[in-house]
C-alpha cells in the first residue's frame, strides 16, 4: 500500500518542477489525471482508496517542492552581492573539503557588516579559503571580509552549469578569501549538542587526513583520502581520469554505488562465512539469530561508521538511506518487497532535498543500489529453487564459483543500469567496467577499504600522528593504481560518445524493466534485450547527426574569460580557434569544448589553430590535443616558458603533431565555396618566419594574435582573437598572392565579427568599427571577471553603428547557421534555449508554447 502514494509523491515532485514553466498545461494534467483515475475506479482497475492515495499524493508532491523553492527563495544573500567586500559572520553547516592548498566550507550566513553596521541575514554561502594557516571545522563560527557573487557557471548547449548545480544543493551566494588569517574563528564550536557532535566528527577527520599526508605519497595519498574519508581534492587528474576511463570511477569516492558494493561483499561474506561454521556452532546460534539476520547486523554498523567517516554529506547519507531500509527488509523477510523499500528510501531523501531529484550523485546512487538489489534478490530465488530441486552439499569450490558468479553480475548490472546516466553527464561509455570491476571491486572491497579503515581506527584510538600500517596502505594502493592503468592503456577504452536524448534513454530503462518484468516470455524478453542492444549501438556510433553539407556553422563557446571558436565547415571539416583557459581544478578544454563535440558526434578535429600563447585562450588547448584526433596544428610561431604552454607543447609532441606556423595571406583550409585565410600577424619572412621565443608583455603578444577570416561567398566571419588598435590597424593590407607584398586593399568586413580582446579598452579602435558592416558581433568574456570586460565604450561604439550584440557572459553560447544558398543567417544562444518561468498574464500560452519547444530540443 506504500508503493502508491510514494510513487504518487515522486510524480508530483517532477511534475512540481516544471510549474513554473507550464502552469496552464499541469492544471490541465491535473483535471485529465483525475477524470482518469475516476474511470479506473469506475471499471474495477483500481480502488477508489488506491486513486485517493495516489492523486493525493501526488498533489502533495507538487506543493512540497513548490514551499520547498519559496523557503530556497526566502535567502537574503542576494542583496550583499556587490563589487564591495563584506564582513560576513556565520556557522559552517557542512564537512570541510580540504585540498594542499585550499578549504572550501559552506557557512550558514548571520551578520553582513557593511559601512561599520552589522545587519542580520540568512542564506547558505560557498567560501574557498585558499593558502589557509589554520584549520576550520564544521560547527564552528567563523567571521571573513569577502566579495560576496552569486553563484555562476559557463551555458552551452547540453553542458553542465556550476552556478544551477550550487543552487540546487542550496547555495545561494560565493566568496573567496586568501592568505593566513584571513578567517578568524570566534567560537571553536557552536553551543548545539548536534554541532558539537559533527564538530567532533570533522575533527576526526582532519585528523586521520593529516596522518595520511604525512606518511602516503601520491597517488595513494589521494586514492586513501578519497576511498576511506570522501576527500577527492588529492586526486590527480590523470589518475581520475584512469579510472574514469575503465569504469571504475564509482570506486574512489564514497557514494551509492560504493556504499552499496561494500555491503553487498560485506553482507556475502558474513553469511558465508556463519554458513561454514561447524554444525553444532551452526544449531546454537540458528536458535537465536539467522545467518542472514546477522549478516545484516555486520554490515548496518561498519557502512554507518564508513558514511560518517566521509563526512555523512547528502550524497553519502543518501546512500547510507537506502542500504539502511534495504538491510530493514533483508531483516524481516520482505526481500521480495525490495522495490518498495527502495522506494520509500527515494522519498525520505527527496523530502528532506527535493532539488536532489536533478543531481547525477542521487541518479547513479540510487539506480546502482537499485540493480545491486535485484540482482541480490534474483540470487537468492535461483539459490532457494535450486537447493529444493537439487540440494548439493557446499564447498569451497563451489562458494567460491558462486561468490564469482555474483560479483560478475553485480557488476554487470551496475555498469549496464548507469550507462545511461554516465554517458548523458560525461559523454562516456565505459565499457571497459565489465571487466575491470569484476578485479577492482573485491580487491578494494576485501583489501583497499579494510585496511584504510583499520588504519583510521587506530589513529582515532591512539591519536597516532602518522598512518598505522602506512607501508602496507601505500603498496596496497600502488597495486590499484597498477590494475587500473594497465586496463585504461587497453585498445579503446575510453569511448566518448553524445549525450543520449532523453527520450531513448526512458525506451532504455523502459525495455529493461519490461524485460525484467516478462523473463517467462522468451519472445518478449529477448525483443526487449535486441532493443537494449540496438540502443547501446547507437550511443556508441554517435553520428554526427546535425551536419548539413549545404550549410556552415559557426559557435562561440561560453568558456568564461577567454575564447573557444569550432567552425563546421560544409564538407565535414572541422575548425577549433583557442579553447578556453585551464584551472587548477577546472579545464575548459575537457568541460566545454570537448563534451561540445562530442555531443555534436565529432571525434576529429581538422585545424586547431591557437591564436596566440596565452593562458585564457591557449589553456585548454593540451587535453583537447590529447583527447581528439587533430589533423594540423597552427599557431603564430611565438613561444613562452609558462607551464601552460610547455603543457600545449608537450601534447603536440605526444601525438605526433608538426606545429604550422600562421601568417597573413595564409590559406589554412578550403571547402567548398568556404575559405578560412589568415589575416594577421604580418609576414615575417621568404618562406616560413619560423618559431621566435618571447618575454614580450600582454600587449605585443595580443598584436601578434592570429585572426583569421572565413569566407563562404555570401557569408563571411572574423575571428580577431586578441587583435588590439596595432593589429586592427593593419587588417586594411593584404600580401599579394605571388610576391607577398603588402600592398593596400579595400576594406574587408564581414556578416560577424568576433569582437577583439573581450570588449577591453585596448582594442577601442572606432575608425575600425566605424567602417564594419556587420550584422552581429559576438563578444567573449566571463561573468563578474576582474578586467570588466566588455566596457561601456566598446559597447557604445557597436551600439552607434546598429549591430547587434550578443555576449557570452550574459547568452551564454552563440552560434550561427548560414545556409550557402541563401544570405539569411540564423543566430541562436543557450541562455535562449533554457526554460523561462511564465508570468500570468496575456503571453502565458505563447510563453508556454516555447517553452514547449525548448524542451523537446532537450529530450528528443
Amino acid at each position: 500500500m506504500i508503493a502508491f502514494p510514494a510513487l504518487g509523491f515522486l510524480i508530483g515532485l517532477w511534475i512540481g518542477s516544471y510549474l513554473p514553466f507550464f502552469p496552464f498545461s499541469i492544471f490541465l494534467l491535473i483535471g485529465a489525471a483525475g477524470i482518469m483515475f475516476s474511470w479506473l475506479e469506475w471499471s474495477n482497475r483500481l480502488s477508489a482508496k488506491q486513486g485517493v492515495l495516489v492523486f493525493c499524493s501526488m498533489i502533495c508532491g507538487m506543493v512540497y517542492w513548490t514551499g520547498a523553492t519559496w523557503m530556497h527563495n526566502q535567502a537574503d544573500l542576494e542583496r550583499w552581492i556587490g563589487p564591495r567586500p563584506m564582513n560576513v559572520t556565520g556557522s559552517v553547516i557542512q564537512p570541510v573539503r580540504r585540498t594542499s592548498d585550499r578549504v572550501v566550507m559552506v557557512a550558514d550566513v548571520s551578520h553582513v557588516t557593511h559601512n561599520h553596521t552589522p545587519t542580520s541575514a540568512a542564506g547558505n554561502l560557498l567560501v574557498t579559503w585558499r593558502n589557509p594557516d589554520r584549520a576550520v571545522y564544521q560547527g564552528d563560527q567563523i567571521q571573513f571580509s569577502a566579495r560576496v557573487r552569486r553563484p555562476f557557471g559557463t551555458i552551452n548547449p547540453g553542458g553542465f552549469h556550476y552556478g544551477a548545480y550550487l543552487e540546487r544543493k542550496g547555495i545561494q551566494a560565493v566568496a573567496t578569501v586568501s592568505g593566513s588569517d584571513q578567517v578568524k574563528i570566534m567560537n571553536p564550536a557552536s553551543s548545539s549538542v548536534w554541532m558539537k557532535f559533527w564538530n567532533s566528527i570533522d575533527q576526526w577527520r582532519g585528523q586521520v587526513q593529516q596522518a595520511a599526508v604525512d606518511t602516503l605519497d601520491d597517488p595513494s595519498l589521494g586514492l586513501f583520502l578519497g576511498m576511506v574519508l570522501g576527500e577527492q581534492g588529492f586526486i590527480s587528474q590523470e589518475i581520475r581520469e584512469a579510472f574514469m576511463d575503465t569504469g571504475t570511477v564509482h570506486i574512489i569516492s564514497i557514494s551509492g554505488s560504493h556504499l552499496g558494493l561494500i555491503a553487498f561483499l560485506t553482507f556475502v561474506l558474513v553469511k558465508g562465512l556463519v554458513l561454514r561454521l561447524p554444525g553444532h556452532w551452526l544449531a546454537w546460534l540458528s536458535i537465536r539469530i539467522t545467518a542472514t539476520r546477522l549478516a545484516v547486523l555486520a554490515t548496518l554498523p561498519l557502512v554507518s561508521f564508513y558514511t560518517l567517516l566521509a563526512g555523512a554529506e547528502i550524497a553519502t547519507v543518501r546512500s547510507w538511506i537506502m542500504i539502511l531500509l534495504f538491510l530493514l527488509a533483508v531483516w524481516l523477510g520482505r526481500e521480495q518487497n525490495v522495490l518498495m523499500f527502495l522506494l520509500l528510501a527515494a522519498v525520505i531523501v527527496l523530502v528532506y532535498h527535493p532539488q536532489a531529484l536533478y543531481e547525477i550523485s542521487f541518479q547513479l546512487s540510487y539506480i546502482s543500489v537499485l540493480a545491486i538489489a535485484l540482482v541480490i534478490k534474483a540470487f537468492q530465488q535461483f539459490s532457494q529453487e535450486n537447493e529444493d530441486t537439487n540440494p548439493v552439499k557446499n564447498s569451497i569450490s563451489r562458494t567460491m564459483g558462486r561468490w564469482i558468479n555474483n560479483t560478475w553480475w553485480v557488476s554487470l548490472a551496475v555498469t549496464l543500469a548507469t550507462v545511461p546516466i554516465v554517458a548523458y553527464h560525461f559523454n562516456q561509455i565505459a565499457w571497459m567496467g565489465l571487466l575491470a570491476n569484476f578485479f577492482v571491486v573485491p580487491y578494494v572491497g576485501f583489501v583497499v577499504v579494510p585496511l584504510g579503515l583499520v588504519s583510521a581506527v587506530i589513529v582515532l584510538l591512539t591519536g597516532a600522528d602518522s598512518l598505522p600500517l602506512g607501508v602496507l596502505n601505500q603498496t596496497v594502493l600502488e597495486g590499484l593504481t597498477r590494475i587500473v592503468q594497465l586496463f585504461a592503456k587497453l585498445p579503446w577504452t575510453e569511448w566518448h560518445v553524445a549525450s543520449p536524448a532523453i527520450v531513448t534513454m526512458l525506451v532504455f530503462y523502459g525495455l529493461l524493466v519490461t524485460g525484467l518484468m516478462n523473463v517467462n516470455r522468451l519472445r518478449l524478453r529477448w525483443s526487449c534485450v535486441m532493443g537494449v542492444v540496438m540502443i547501446l549501438i547507437l550511443w556508441f556510433w554517435s553520428p554526427r547527426l546535425e551536419w548539413d553539407h549545404d550549410t556552415v556553422r559557426v559557435t562561440f563557446l561560453d568558456v568564461g574569460q577567454g575564447d573557444a571558436t569550432v567552425i563546421e565547415l560544409p564538407d565535414g571539416q572541422v575548425v577549433l580557434i583557442d579553447a578556453g583557459a585551464s584551472y587548477s581544478k577546472l579545464d575548459m578544454g575537457q568541460a566545454v569544448v570537448g563534451p561540445f563535440l562530442w555531443d555534436q558526434g565529432i571525434r576529429r578535429i581538422d585545424h586547431v589553430i591557437a591564436t596566440h600563447p596565452q593562458w585564457d585562450h591557449m589553456g585548454g588547448l593540451s587535453w583537447v590535443i590529447k583527447k581528439f584526433q587533430v589533423g594540423r596544428y597552427w599557431s603564430n610561431g611565438v613561444t613562452r616558458e609558462n607551464v601552460f604552454f610547455q603543457r600545449v607543447q608537450e601534447a603536440i609532441q605526444e601525438v605526433g603533431l608538426k606545429e604550422q606556423v600562421a601568417w597573413k595571406g595564409k590559406e589554412i583550409t578550403r571547402a567548398g565555396p568556404c575559405r578560412l585565410t589568415v589575416l594577421n600577424p604580418p609576414f615575417a619572412g621568404n618562406s616560413n618566419p619560423g618559431f621566435r621565443n618571447s618575454s614580450q608583455g600582454g600587449s605585443d603578444l595580443n598584436n601578434q594574435s592570429v585572426v583569421t577570416e572565413l569566407d563562404c561567398g555570401v557569408h563571411s566571419f572574423l575571428f580577431t582573437a586578441d587583435a588590439e588598435r596595432e593589429a586592427l590597424g593593419r587588417l586594411n593590407q593584404l600580401p599579394h598572392h605571388r610576391t607577398a607584398q603588402v600592398v593596400k586593399v579595400p576594406h574587408r568586413t564581414a556578416q560577424v565579427i568576433k569582437v577583439p580582446h573581450h570588449g577591453a579598452k585596448s582594442s577601442l579602435n572606432r575608425e575600425w568599427i566605424n567602417q564594419l558592416n556587420a550584422e552581429a558581433v559576438v563578444i567573449s568574456a566571463g561573468r563578474h571577471n576582474r578586467y570588466g570586460h566588455p566596457i561601456p565604450a566598446v559597447l557604445d561604439a557597436y551600439r552607434e553603428k546598429g549591430i547587434p550584440i550578443y555576449r557570452t557572459d550574459q547568452d551564454g553560447a552563440v552560434w550561427v547557421t548560414a545556409s550557402l544558398h541563401s544570405p539569411d543567417l540564423s543566430i541562436q544562444t543557450a541562455q535562449a534555449q533554457l526554460l523561462k518561468p511564465v508570468t500570468i498574464d496575456g503571453l502565458t500560452i505563447e510563453t508556454e508554447l516555447k517553452n514547449f519547444k525548448r524542451i523537446l530540443g532537450d529530450w528528443i
